[in-house]
């Protein structure tokens, strides 16, 4: 696997995880004003079981993070990830804390 790098070519922006120039898994999201909606983590079913989607939702994360963007998790495997990783709490709005029950 050689690199996870977000391209921003479209209105919904995406996370890419490329191999040998093929897309592997991706995350895709929204940004407005100073949030950024995630909305879909998707790896290839191939690719399964292997802990690549949580590898990418931490990427994916970070990029928030350098962004400057607080985080409104939609998508249910980002919700799942962001429950057993505390680290990237900081990034939620409240309301995402509180709603999907994350870091209370």
């Amino acid at each position: 696997m050689k690199r996870a790098t977000p391209q921003q070519d479209t209105i919904i922006q995406r996370y890419e995880w490329i191999d040998d120039s093929n897309v592997i898994g991706f995350v895709d999201y929204y940004v407005f004003d100073e949030v950024c909606m995630i909305m879909h983590t998707e790896v290839l079913p191939t690719l399964a079981g292997r802990g690549l989607g949580s590898h990418l939702a931490g990427k994916a994360l970070e990029h928030v993070s350098e962004i400057g963007k607080s985080v409104v998790p939609i998508c249910g495997f980002i919700v799942h990830y962001l429950r057993k990783n505390s680290q990237h709490h900081a990034l939620l709005t409240p309301e995402s804390r509180r709603i999907f029950n994350i870091g209370t």
